[in-house]
């Protein structure tokens, strides 16, 4: 067994009677928000600082703290979304990693599996490996499948692979085989390593990923191991920094599953966190669309950087339990999120066949756009500058000063020239084009997957989903866009939404009518304890809700569906017909056929305890009673690049009816209602958009 971390820390982020602060870190800006102990909503956003994230952070938390009137020993809870990991991912910025396998085994990363990168693409590379085969060394030892020892462990085995690593690596990662059904050999290696290594982090398999396939296993805990002395060591200075500043209370990370976890635990466990911003956007539009009545959203949340997309149905975000990112698997549970290279600051560009292409390249937080007074690359923030749907004084209230003439020059240079377009039709053209990206995206996880979205709402948020929200929804049949109130600050709202969550499994491999009841009951018991005893360990007094998956699958089959079991933690003879029929239903669904005359068989047990979040209410709407400042007009091209007039209005002052063309304008995000979409609701929670025809600028 082993910590599959969902989310825990005391009680999870948000609890009543706290001063809790919240920080999401994006590639562009860094979003904070800080909800006080009566229910007030501080909410703040600056530039990141990508050569130190943790600058913007402390940078943010202190202007709340200014705000509020708060000391930092006030402070119960700072709870942090960070990209610190997936970025390390997509740079290949690892640490230098030795690894400890089975003998004969050492080619594991190698070999991989027979799956190819590119179907179409018999010559596409695979991705390498993290760690060069002449790091890698085998160890004499042998667990079979059912966790009996077959050949014991040779610790001379292990002493002599330390000694050869020594000087040469950062991490050590073990990974024997069948660790998941007696994971003894690991721990005892594990501890052999530290005392002839010490100081150095090592990762089990048997703790990260406690689960059968011994490639993806190896691979996830290969990544742990190579992010553990960055994000590590990210993770103790930004806190130390806190501390330095007075911060007394705790400091938690969102995971990928969309919990909270303490930073203590996060620091050993960095391949948790590779979804951790994009989850708590999730998160906060799974709570603000069940205020709102909407329980079936489509997310689109737009940075400046990338868009994540991802489906959430009755009320919960779609979750998965393998991954891969930047082509390496991961077996970890999260929620399902799709992230593309598209957002404000992505770069506008006309390839070398004379298309107009739109990111993935990104400007950034450092240069970017042009508008911004230090970029020279012509982005998506630009094109919206050329066509009005941003305001020309700046962003973030005015704190951030554009420059139109550069934004226009931008355009002009890199996009408008080349496809002897006008600078209006261009800017539109930039636009459309990055609207086709994100509509692409919301299909893969949608449309893709057989769902129906024309009856979900489309909730977008982000610095920038807003802009793009309704042309998006008109694209893909969608009739309501739901604009949070805080849209810029929303990923960081979640981050005060998240429940304490632990989620644990163990593979189990047997023929579903064959079960030996009494050793799956004895497995679930000890999966429940841990899962028990973690939270106890975190400081959380309350009563865990337990529930209990399975994952099922046709007997010779390679992948398996996650069914339902039971709130109570149990699997008896009584739950076998109805798991039978609930995956044959389930496998209609996903693969369009089933069999019935097929046995079917138990893989893993999944449990999961959960800590319920208080609700993050908050009591300030951004509202007040200064009278209602009179709408403004300002002059625009729409999506084809004709001359249109919009009525700009202030979040605040927005009522229902609002009919589009108009520009709602708040400090952190700008929202576009082309013509034929009207205002059907706003207040606190949201402002509701329908689509009155079926034509969308």
């Amino acid at each position: 067994m082993g910590l599959r971390p969902g989310g825990g820390g005391p009680g999870g982020a948000a609890v009543s009677g706290r001063n809790v602060v919240a920080v999401d870190i994006g590639g562009t800006h860094t979003d904070a928000a800080l909800l006080t102990a009566d229910g007030t909503l501080h909410v703040h956003k600056v530039r990141s600082t990508p050569s130190d994230p943790g600058i913007a952070l402390v940078t943010a938390v202190d202007r709340l703290l200014e705000r509020s009137r708060l000391a930092p020993g006030d402070i119960t809870a700072v709870v942090h979304g960070t990209t610190v990991a997936t970025n390390a991912v997509i740079m290949g910025d690892y640490a230098r990693v030795g690894l400890l396998v089975t003998a004969g085994f050492e080619d594991i990363l190698e070999i991989g599996t027979q799956q190819r990168p590119d179907l179409y693409d018999p010559w596409r590379p695979k991705t390498a490996a993290i760690v060069p085969r002449e790091r890698v060394h085998g160890v004499r030892e042998r667990v079979g499948v059912d966790g009996a020892v077959v050949t014991p462990l040779a610790e001379d085995d292990v002493r002599r692979a330390a000694r050869e690593l020594a000087g040469t690596v950062d991490a050590v990662a073990i990974v024997f085989l069948f660790s998941f059904a007696d994971a003894a050999h690991e721990r005892r290696a594990a501890a052999i390593v530290r005392a002839e290594l010490p100081g150095l982090p090592v990762t089990m398999s048997s703790s990260v990923a406690p689960e059968f396939r011994e490639y993806p296993r190896a691979a996830t805990t290969v990544l742990n191991a190579a992010l553990l002395p960055r994000s590590g060591g990210y993770l103790a200075r930004l806190e130390e920094r806190l501390r330095e500043r007075g911060f007394t209370g705790a400091f938690q990370l969102m995971t990928s599953t969309g919990g909270v976890i303490p930073a203590a635990l996060a620091k050993d466990l960095p391949v948790a966190l590779l979804v951790s911003g994009p989850a708590a956007g999730a998160v906060a539009a799974a709570e603000l669309g069940r205020r709102l009545g909407e329980p079936d959203v489509v997310m689109l949340d737009v940075g400046g950087t990338s868009a994540d997309v991802a489906l959430i149905e009755d009320g919960q975000a779609r979750r998965r339990y393998r991954s891969e990112v930047a082509g390496l698997p991961v077996a970890l549970p999260q929620i399902d999120v799709l992230p593309i290279g598209a957002g404000g600051g992505s770069l506008a560009r006309v390839d070398d066949f004379g298309s107009l292409a739109v990111g993935p390249d990104s400007a950034g937080a450092d240069p970017g756009p042009a508008a911004y007074g230090s970029g020279r690359h012509a982005t998506v923030t630009d094109a919206h500058v050329v066509r009005g749907s941003i305001d020309p004084a700046g962003l973030l209230g005015g704190a951030l000063p554009l420059d139109p003439v550069r934004a226009r020059a931008a355009i002009d240079r890199d996009v408008a020239a080349p496809l002897g377009l006008g600078g209006e039709t261009a800017a539109a053209s930039v636009v459309s084009i990055a609207d086709g990206r994100m509509a692409d995206a919301l299909r893969a996880v949608t449309v893709a997957r057989g769902i129906d979205v024309r009856d979900h709402a489309l909730m977008a948020f982000g610095g920038a989903g807003p802009l793009h929200a309704c042309a998006i929804a008109a694209d893909l049949g969608i009739r309501r866009v739901v604009v949070p109130r805080y849209p810029g600050l929303t990923s960081a709202l979640g981050l005060l939404m998240g429940d304490g969550r632990y989620d644990l499994s163990r593979t189990h491999v047997a023929p579903l009518r064959a079960l030996d009841h009494g050793q799956v009951d004895a497995l679930v018991g000890a999966l429940v304890e841990e899962a028990t005893s973690l939270l106890r360990g975190a400081g959380v007094a309350a009563e865990p809700a337990l529930s209990l998956d399975a994952d099922l699958r046709y007997a010779g089959q390679a992948y398996e569906l996650t069914i339902p079991v039971s709130a109570a933690c149990a699997l008896g003879p009584g739950d076998v017909e109805r798991l039978e029929v609930a995956f044959r239903r389930t496998h209609r669904s996903v693969y369009g056929h089933a069999w019935d005359d097929v046995a079917i068989e138990l893989v893993t047990l999944r449990v999961r305890a959960v800590v319920p979040r208080a609700a993050a209410d908050w009591a300030a709407d951004g509202r007040s009673s200064r009278e209602r400042a009179p709408a403004r007009r300002r002059a625009g091209w729409d999506a084809s690049g004709a001359p249109v007039e919009y009525v700009v209005v202030d979040r605040g002052d927005v009522e229902t009816g609002l009919r589009g063309p108009a520009i709602v304008q708040q400090t952190d995000t700008t929202t576009l209602i082309p013509s034929g979409w009207r205002v059907a609701r706003a207040d606190g929670v949201g402002m509701v958009l329908e689509r009155e025809e079926a034509r969308c600028e």
